[in-house]
Order: structure tokens, then sequence, then C-alpha cells
């Protein structure tokens, strides 16, 4: 938008973009010079009433009201990632409303933020939530802006009358502040805690020994979708250790039935019918199910190459020890000898073999 741009007077243009003051004025400007024959807007998120009236001024000011085809809120402030799992992906938004120079207005600001992506999530599923949070402080901040726009949507509240309401639990991060910093043991957690892992996709380096006894360094990639993968899937909350052991067995299970499958194309180990008659029906059913089992294959090595990438950096950090001291200390192991708990911690916290800054300011 902040681009100069040709004018295009007989083809209309689609805009996607937030509902900010600065975006709506360059759209007027548009709409006033005619770049375009005509504007269909469509808006990431809700646009507040106020930003809509001075945006209707300035379009009837410059005479260009005809300009505008259309006016669409998407309600696309938020992440999906996965079918039971998404978030509203504001950056450092903890620190921004709890932070010692945050100011009211600031709060404001980010109180507000949050309420119109869950807004967005909410106009999606297009089903009016029971609301419920603790008295005071941002929670209620936060869900009585949310109860004032779904109140102000023109179609939500009539879903508001049904027997099947989503229940929406809005809480306060300081409620639980040991899980987001406490060093866990399952593997999805232990992916996003190891590795670099944004929007379901992870990333690491792999070094192996290259022409002349040179160390080669590659850069890996892939995507981890919970709801295709059949393996992530079932075992993203399970314990580290049983994920590597069911890696282990299934692709070994997987391998063995490849090999079966092109030994028999290969017309070895084909069965004798007393019949005369050939395993063909057979043969065929085992090759065409060949893709698909080498499709899962794929994606088992996948794993294997992320498993043996997190289990590389949680050797080298010593993570089960702090894992097991943090559980210690939250399940209340210390709880009547306080002087043994600061001398663990102490002596961990100073062993310079053991984790790096991170681990060590989490612990």
């Amino acid at each position: 938008l902040n681009s100069e741009r040709e004018p295009i007077p007989d083809v209309p243009a689609v805009y996607f973009c937030r509902p900010t003051k600065e975006n709506l004025a360059i759209i007027a400007r548009d709409c006033a010079k005619g770049l375009y024959g005509k504007a269909h807007l469509n808006f990431v998120t809700k646009l507040d009433r106020a930003l809509m009236e001075d945006f209707a001024k300035l379009v009837v000011q410059s005479g260009s009201l005809d300009a505008i085809a259309g006016m669409h809120d998407q309600y696309l402030d938020f992440v999906c990632l996965e079918q039971q799992l998404f978030s509203l992906s504001i950056k450092n938004s903890y620190v921004l409303y709890n932070g010692s120079g945050a100011s009211e207005q600031m709060m404001e600001t980010a109180m507000t933020e949050i309420a119109y992506g869950l807004f967005s999530q909410v106009a999606t599923l297009g089903k009016v939530p029971i609301i419920r949070c603790p008295r005071g402080g941002a929670p209620e901040m936060v869900a009585r802006k949310l109860n004032k726009m779904i109140a102000e949507h023109p179609t939500l509240l009539r879903n508001k009358s049904s027997l099947h309401r989503p229940l929406l639990v809005i809480l306060d991060r300081n409620a639980d502040l040991i899980s987001p910093i406490q060093h866990t043991s399952t593997y999805q957690a232990l992916v996003d805690d190891m590795l670099k892992h944004k929007a379901n996709r992870v990333e690491f380096e792999v070094t192996n020994e290259g022409a002349g006894g040179r160390n080669k360094t590659t850069l890996k990639k892939f995507d981890l979708d919970p709801d295709e993968d059949e393996f992530y899937s079932k075992h993203k909350f399970h314990p580290f250790p049983e994920a590597i052991e069911s890696n282990g067995i299934d692709l070994q299970e997987v391998t063995a039935k490849e090999q079966s499958i092109r030994s028999k194309a290969a017309g070895q180990d084909m069965p004798v019918d007393p019949m005369g008659s050939s395993s063909a029906t057979d043969l065929a059913t085992a090759v065409d199910s060949l893709p698909a089992l080498l499709a899962h294959k794929k994606q088992l090595e996948v794993h294997t190459s992320i498993l043996q990438a997190v289990m590389n950096q949680v050797a080298a950090r010593d993570v089960p020890q702090f894992f097991e001291l943090e559980i210690s200390l939250a399940t209340g192991s210390y709880r009547n000898d306080p002087a043994r708990a600061k001398q663990d911690v102490l002596q961990l916290a100073s062993d310079p073999t053991k984790g790096n800054v991170e681990d060590k300011l989490r612990l």
C-alpha cells in the first residue's frame, strides 16, 4: 500500500490489509485519484466503528464513494496451528502488559488487540461462547471488550440462545508461571524448546563429514502437521524416550513391509496356489500400497532426523538434570528442607558444563 502504483482505471482492486488509520487514508487517496475501477475492501480483523466513520468522511469529501464496491471484515486475526489449537501470535504480549514501563494506554491497546483476536475466532466459528474469567485485572478487561464486540455484531447474537455453546475461559498467564518456563520431557515441547520452531516449521543444523575430512553443516527444514502426520499426532504429547522407541519400531515395520512387497514384485516369495491360479490380485494390491508405504517411511525418517537433533541438544545442555530438579521443586519434594533446595539449585546453576544461560535463568 505504501508504494507508488500506476493507475489502472479499467481494473477492479482487491485490498487485503489491517484496518488502521494509515491504511484507510491510503485507500481513500487511491479512490480519490481513481487508480482502479472499483475497490473491494477486505480487512484482517474487525473494522472499528470510529475508523469506519472517519473513512466514510474521507471518501465522501473526495467524491469517490462510488469507487467502493464493498467492505468486508474477514476475521483472520489469529493463526490456526492445528484443528484444535490456535494462537493470536502477539509478539512479547506478556512483557507488553506486565513490564514496568507499561502505561495505561499501552495496557488498553494490548487488551483491545487480544479481544480482537478472540473475536475473530468467535466470528469464524459462528458460535457465541459462554465467557468466564477471574474478576479484575487483564482477563476481565479482555472479557468485557469481547462481550461488547459480540453484542455489536449484526448476526452473532442470533446463535446466543443455542443450547450447545462453547465455553471460553480467559486466564492471566500469572496464574501459572511455572508451565512456560519449566523444562519438559514430551516430544512436541522439546522440539519447540531445543530447536527453532515457529508456525509448525522446525529448523536445525546437521553436521556431516565432507570431502577431505572437513565437516559440512546443512540446514534442515521440515513442516510438522499434527492433523496429517500420523506419528506426530500420536506421539507429540508422549515422553521423549517413548517417541524415540516408537519411531524405531515403526520404521522397522515399514521397512520390512517394503522389502516384502519388493520381493513379491520381483517374483520371490510368491506362494504357490494348489489350484494353479496366481496371486496376481494380492500382488497388485501390495504394489498399489507401496507409494503410501514409502510416503509413510519418508515421514518416519523425517522424525528420526528431528529426534536426533533434539537428542543432541538435550545431551549437550544436560536438560534431564534441570527437568528433574524443577519437578522436585514444583511438587514440594524440598518442602521440609529449603536449605538443601537452595544448595542443589546453586550447584547446578554454577556448573559451567550444565546447560546454557537461559536454562539456568529458567531454573
